[in-house]
């Protein structure tokens, strides 16, 4: 499976959603999941054989999916919607990938920064979802909160990034 999915990736380092032609986007969370699983996968089977894929993939993800503000795209080539899912899955996979690009760590601290400033709800919940006129504010547990648990959780485990920590800890304290 993992070499299928490495022989579809594209020249650009990207991959599409989807095998039919209607499902040829690019989006944020699912090109994070293939670049997440192809690491794994190599580290359990001990294998190098998918890091050009991870290196090419995780090139035109930082490159694509990110404002200058931090905001994570959900499309490759456009910005809207901001999904939840797209912000946590953002951070999750930069700290994955924290040893292949040094703003790594930096670029996640902005990601969660923008987030609190323009998902968080004073009730204590991340929004599902922004639009160039509107956020749509509803909490879905398993798609909004659940993964920003986790993604607010790999933050925080960086060893040695007392930064991130520091930073995390002031933005619980302020909201």
């Amino acid at each position: 499976m993992a070499r299928y999915s490495a022989s579809q990736q594209q020249d650009d380092g990207s991959w599409y959603y989807g095998e039919h032609p209607t499902q040829r986007w690019i989006d944020n969370f699912h090109t994070g999941y293939n670049l997440c699983a192809l690491k794994s996968i190599g580290r359990y089977a001990a294998t190098s054989e998918f890091e050009s894929n991870i290196q090419r993939g995780f090139e035109f993800y930082r490159n694509h999916f990110f404002r200058e503000d931090g905001a994570p795209k959900y499309f490759h080539n456009r910005t809207y919607p901001i999904d939840v899912h797209s912000v946590a899955q953002s951070i999750i996979t930069l700290m994955a990938f924290k040893d292949l690009a040094e703003n790594s760590v930096g670029l996640a601290q902005t990601v969660f920064r923008w987030a609190v400033e323009h998902m968080w709800d004073e009730n204590g919940y991340f929004y599902y979802r922004v639009l160039p006129l509107l956020k749509v504010k509803i909490s879905y547990m398993r798609w909004s909160q659940a993964w920003m648990l986790l993604a607010l959780s790999t933050l925080l485990m960086v060893d040695g990034e007392e930064g991130t920590t520091k930073y995390a800890e002031g933005a619980k304290s302020e909201k």
